[in-house]
């Protein structure tokens, strides 16, 4: 995600940094640093279910958190295959659909559209709209059909546009040149690439000295009559220190206007031109004269996005800025070829701007520079304190892929003191006007103004000269180049600096005792009238020590640079006497005639590879095909992230590898045929390597169940993990439904560490079990429904048509119209062309009959029952359909009774056998119920599904499939060495609910019932203060998440986002004064004294959505004691919850009327133990909260009993609840509509 380049100061417990970072708005926050309250984004929710809509179509769903988060797929509507690659290593999480491969392979979308962790990070998830970039041959078409535009960017030949969750698979169908799937490798319709609109976020009175300005003030230098430009959150116009400066602004964000109500653009702002008017003078900024243009390409939240921050660009570079500063950016690192940073390029070659940008806040790591501070033209600012070290939030380079030179310059950057906007409170405030912050956003404005007050002293200089003057003109440091650029920013000697040179970047060098002496330019220009002789010397560091000598020689000697003329310098580097391998930066100094100046040296030595080969052969002996996904990782250095290999026609991957030990782990594909593999380790030495995935040695997957069923998913997931590794590396491929066959080779365990294998089986009772009336008698079809076809109960009887292949000819030829249509595939598109022809021709029901000896399965959406049986089978109905009409009976489960969720985990390696056939006293009956609010059925649809996670390599995943509300089923799961999590998503809401992991006895039972009334807001039962699961408090402050429609027993954890027209509030009290508000109740509360006081939590909820009808309105509040632990873990909050247990509820969420339904209320502490009531209450109302009825209790320990009896005529009950315990903690719940009334 990108983020503002500007440290956080908020006293934040360390797990917690990365979400304040992302996602926090301070509310109510005090001058004095007193308690706050901070919002937290939903999306950074640690515990909620997230689910994420691809681009085609297809959704993710993520649970838990770090690296035990959990991953289920689901195929979109209209994905015939289903199919997709899951790449896990540490937190990070890829999914590529099989559809998207060929089209990321070539280059025509951004990988960070199936970067899933990014898009949850970024709040691109959980109904969120797809934000993209499309970029097209001609820069005046419209977007694809089911995006919106939301601005052009002719600069950059594209278009901003937003896709809606529900029209992704619309916009998805339209961007490929062909509707068939994988097969598709270009765009369509002139687009020649879709990129990810990013989210882009906001990243002094002894940092001016620091820099020199008040001596460039005393040459009459202050940026006088220069224009620069600053892309961030805005300006307060009002605050004294920027009166009269501010030429024009306008806004690009998503807020009204281009006011600063965050507080990182005036605090930036005020570093270039601020007067000091509010200080008098000790805050004044580097180029205080100089004319100020306010783009506001960040909202009111600090963030902003990858489009709306190029508009900003185009803009500021066409209004004449000869400077732009730019604080903000994205951090993940970039190598210079994203839309920003070619932007940054482009305009500068076109407009002679110098954007001034800062490099981020990624440090220490190296390889952090991020967009578009990677771009070549840009001046990349790095930070330091106030004593010239570098800022361990730096980011470092090299850049990513190229090894090339980045940063470029750095500048103070550290607990720097500029304006505060009104009414705002980022950083550390001082006063009233100004606050203290540090960041590479910081830094970036010193260099910003420096580069003013250049452009004012010399203004025919070109950006070039500007960036070259600054940089030759810095002070040199000892972090190294990589670190801090040519050095930090000295304003005098970049005024006089009428000589300056180019860096020599050589980048990557090759391998010791392989290669010649590498040559580069660096080229001499001499801005000045006169002719200027310079004295040339040079020296080379590796990053921390020295280097041979030779290992750097220089062209020359002297150089003489003639008047206004510019000179080449050839140096040269000797890889082989640079011993040692690493990153070396150095430096070229030039002296004379009174001019000194220097460049920066800058390589990469990287150890020798060596080739890797692998060969993937499928069962049959054919080249495995270039479908297939393959990780491979080190496991000598698990910082590397892993590198996905491309299989090649001729079934080859290769790679270039430094010695080490390795692993791979993947699929080998060819069609529908998957052979799962891998290798737990092998060693590269100096040699090269050769290695084989042989699926001639393969062992088939299967699963057998006690009763009959059909398989909906099947995924498979290879893990490695070497001892001592703080991360592993897996692979994971959800086979989708398209017919195919499925392997396993057979591996022994690895030496050390885990290797894991573990396949989740996921089956249902048939939809349809079709017989046909034969001369021989009734013949078991075998049928297997299509997902998302139309399902029946009961039984029909049609006659079948044999149509052939579906062509229009045989449609016409063999009318189907109310009959069973027997299809064949053929060589024509079958999902895209044929079977919607075939459904227009109004059949009753579909039996496809694949070519070849398998079934073919998909999904598709369809009026009608699809399903498709074996070749045999299809062969003898057509047979018998020439000589006599023949009925097929066809019996339906609308809900299937049954399902089968199996996971089998194999730790020590890949089994011989793969069939797995558990007996029923092995398994868990789970009895489902999914509940439904709403009498229509188009709105009591869901998706759900289960994750296994097999204990034995703690590996496992999940696929989402359709539920149907108001329905029940029993789920059959294998128990032993297992645990299962569900999660639920009603269809028209982005509200994901999730289970617990739990684990059930095996020939057990147990209940689940989703969104059973009462929906309430509480905790689930479950202590995990550390993970913020529960209302917790460590030294730091407390943390708050509590959902907010949770189901009566308080089962699950619910996402935060909301239907469309729903709200929440949270309110907290200490000893009675409120400390701060937010939009949802997931926030953090810092600032708070230590001491033992009394605390009140309020939440308020209403909800509008048309697919449930109960618990429309809820106010729950809570109170209780709380002082900081002794300790240094968290402990939960000592809150009082309540759950509901409501018998005689129908799935329709309904009691009957005149009826009495007996409530059992019991109280509980939030980390799920008992906590015994000294008193309870509870209320009822039959006219929507209007009046309230106290209902007759019988009040234990543990709870409160009484007897619901709702009139005749009552639409529904609402209920009042409150308590509480000996501690003194209470309870007041109030819930409207909280069960229906039939």
């Amino acid at each position: 995600m990108s983020r503002p380049f500007t440290k956080g100061s908020l006293p934040v417990a360390v797990a917690l940094t990365a979400l304040i970072a992302a996602g926090a708005t301070p509310a109510g926050a005090a001058p004095d640093g007193g308690p706050r309250v901070h919002a937290l984004r939903p999306t950074a929710a640690a515990a909620a279910a997230h689910t994420v809509r691809l681009i085609t179509g297809d959704s993710v769903i993520v649970t838990g958190k770090g690296e035990h988060q959990n991953v289920m797929f689901q195929a979109g509507p209209g994905n015939p295959g289903g199919s997709a690659e899951i790449d896990q290593y540490g937190t990070n999480i890829t999914v590529i659909p099989d559809e998207a491969r060929p089209l990321l392979a070539s280059g025509a979308l951004d990988a960070r559209l199936f970067d899933v962790d990014a898009l949850i990070a970024q709040g691109y998830a959980d109904g969120a709209a797809v934000p993209l970039i499309v970029q097209n041959k001609d820069a005046s078409a419209p977007v694809p059909e089911g995006a919106k535009q939301v601005r052009r960017l002719p600069g950059f030949k594209a278009a901003a546009a937003r896709v809606e969750a529900k029209n992704t698979r619309t916009f998805w169908s339209g961007l490929r040149s062909t509707r068939d799937g994988a097969t598709a490798k270009k765009l369509a319709d002139g687009v020649s690439k879709v990129w990810l609109d990013a989210k882009v976020e906001a990243t002094l009175d002894q940092s001016v000295p620091q820099i020199g300005a008040p001596e460039a003030w005393a040459e009459g230098y202050d940026g006088k009559g220069v224009k620069v430009a600053v892309l961030d959150t805005g300006v307060d116009a009002t605050h004294p220190d920027l009166a009269g400066r501010i030429a024009e602004t306008k806004n690009f964000s998503d807020s009204d206007d281009a006011v600063d109500r965050f507080g990182h653009g005036t605090h930036v702002a005020s570093t270039i031109v601020g007067s000091g008017a509010a200080s008098g003078g000790k805050y004044k900024g580097v180029a205080p004269e100089a004319d100020l243009l306010i783009g506001k390409v960040l909202g009111d939240n600090g963030s902003g996005s990858d489009s709306s921050v190029l508009a900003g660009m185009e803009w500021a570079a066409h209004s004449g800025a000869k400077v732009i500063s730019m604080s903000l950016g994205v951090a993940q690192a970039s190598d210079g070829t994203d839309p920003m940073s070619m932007a940054v390029d482009t305009l500068t070659a076109e407009t002679g701007s110098l954007f001034v940008i800062a490099a981020g806040n990624s440090g220490p790591k190296p390889t952090t520079i991020g967009s578009p501070g990677a771009a070549d033209a840009a001046l990349t600012v790095a930070a330091v304190d106030k004593q010239d070290q570098l800022a361990s939030f730096s980011s470092r380079g090299p850049r990513l892929n190229d090894n090339a030179l980045k940063p470029d310059i750095a500048a103070p950057g550290v607990d720097i003191v500029a304006a505060r906007a009104a009414g705002t409170s980022m950083g550390t405030p001082v006063d009233q006007y100004y606050t203290s912050s540090s960041g590479t956003s910081m830094a970036t404005p010193h260099v910003a103004g420096a580069a003013a007050i250049v452009a004012e002293a010399h203004p025919d200089w070109t950006a070039a000269d500007i960036k070259g003057a600054l940089m030759s003109g810095a002070k040199v440091l000892d972090g190294g180049g990589f670190a801090e650029g040519s050095g930090r920013t000295y304003v005098p000697d970049a005024i006089k600096e009428t000589v300056w040179a180019t860096n020599a970047s050589f980048g990557t060098v090759a391998p010791k005792g392989t290669s010649a002496p590498v040559t580069r330019s660096v080229t001499f220009h001499n801005t000045s009238d006169k002719e200027v002789t310079l004295n040339l010397s040079g020296a080379l560091n590796l990053d921390g020590g020295a280097v041979a000598d030779g290992a750097l020689t220089l062209g020359a000697d002297t150089l003489t640079l003639p008047a206004g003329g510019a000179k080449d310098l050839q140096v040269t580097v000797a890889p082989d006497l640079a011993t040692a391998y690493g990153t070396y930066t150095g430096t070229i100094t030039g002296t004379g005639d009174g001019v000194t100046t220097h460049a920066t040296v800058a390589l990469n030595r990287e150890q020798p590879t060596v080739k890797l080969t692998l060969k993937g052969v499928m069962p049959d002996g054919t080249p495995a095909k270039n479908g297939s996904a393959i990780s491979l990782y080190s496991l000598t250095d698990s910082s590397t992230p892993p590198a996905r290999l491309g299989m090649g026609p001729d079934g080859i991957a290769t790679a270039q590898l430094k010695p080490g030990r390795y692993t791979i782990v993947g699929h080998l594909r060819s069609g529908s045929d998957t052979v799962s593999f891998g290798l737990p380790e092998f060693t590269v030495g100096d040699q090269d390597v050769s290695l084989k995935a042989d699926g001639r040695d393969a062992k088939p997957l299967k699963a057998k169940t006690p009763k009959r069923s059909e398989l909906r998913s099947l995924i498979i997931s290879v893990s490695r993990r070497a001892a001592g590794q703080s991360v592993g590396v897996g692979s994971t491929y959800v086979l989708g439904l398209g017919g195919g066959h499925h392997w396993a080779i057979p591996s022994p365990a690895a030496k050390d560490g885990t290797f894991g294998f573990t396949a989740n089986w996921s089956l249902q009772a048939p939809a349809v079990i079709a017989k046909a009336t034969l001369p021989s008698g009734a013949y078991d079809l075998k049928a297997e429904s299509f997902p998302y076809t139309a399902t029946f109960d009961g039984t029909r009887r049609l006659t079948v048509v044999d149509a052939g292949h579906g062509t229009e000819a045989d449609l016409a030829e063999h009318p189907v119209k109310g009959r069973l249509a027997l299809i064949r595939v053929g060589s024509e598109s079958f999902f895209s062309t044929v079977l919607p022809r075939v459904l227009a021709a109004g059949p009753a029901a579909v039996m496809v009959v694949n070519d070849s000896n398998e079934r073919y399965v998909g999904s598709y959406p369809a009026d009608v029952p699809v399903f498709g049986v074996f070749k045999k089978a299809g062969d003898k109905v057509a047979a018998a359909v020439i000589k006599r009409p023949v009925s097929v009976s066809l019996a339906g489960e609308a809900t299937p009774s049954y399902s089968y969720e199996l996971v089998d985990g194999q730790s020590n390696g890949i089994s011989a056998d793969q069939t797995f056939d558990p007996a029923q006293s092995e398994m868990a009956d789970i009895r489902l119920k999914t509940y439904a609010s709403s009498e229509d059925p188009a709105l009591a649809q869901a998706s759900g599904g289960w994750l296994g996670l097999s204990l034995a390599n703690n590996s496992g995943a999940g696929a989402i499939r359709p539920v149907a509300m108001g329905t029940s089923q029993h789920v059959y799961v294998n128990a032993t060495g297992t645990k299962w999590e569900r999660v639920v998503t009603p269809t028209y809401t982005s509200a994901t609910s999730a289970s617990a992991l739990n684990t059930y006895a095996p020939g057990g039972t147990a209940d689940q019932d989703w969104f059973a009334p009462v929906q309430h807001a509480t905790s689930p039962a479950v202590s995990a203060p550390a993970t913020g699961l529960t209302p917790s408090r460590d030294s730091e402050g407390m943390m708050v998440q509590i959902p907010v429609w949770a189901t009566a027993s308080g089962l699950s954890w619910e996402s935060f986002s909301l239907s469309d027209g729903d709200t929440d509030a949270f309110r907290a009290y200490r000893d009675g004064k409120l400390l701060g508000a937010a939009e949802y109740p997931y926030a953090q509360i810092t600032g708070l004294p230590a001491a033992k006081s009394e605390y009140r939590f309020e939440v308020d909820a209403e909800r509008t959505a048309a697919w449930s009808t109960v618990s429309t309105q809820a106010h729950t509040a809570w109170t209780f004691s709380s002082a900081a632990p002794t300790g240094t873990d968290p402990e939960t909050l000592p809150m009082l919850l309540a759950d509901y247990q409501l018998d005689g509820v129908g799935l329709d969420s309904s009691i009957k009327a005149g009826k009495a339904h007996s409530l059992k209320v019991a109280f509980r502490n939030a980390d799920g133990s008992a906590s015994p009531v000294t008193r309870a209450t509870v209320q009822a109302s039959y006219d929507g909260g209007k009046t309230w009825h106290t209902l007759s209790a019988d009040v234990t320990a543990h709870g409160a009993s009484v007897t619901v009896k709702a009139p005749l005529g009552a639409d529904s009950v609402s209920l009042r609840v409150q308590g509480e315990n000996a501690a003194g903690s209470t309870v007041d719940q109030t819930v409207v509509d909280a069960v229906r009334v039939s």
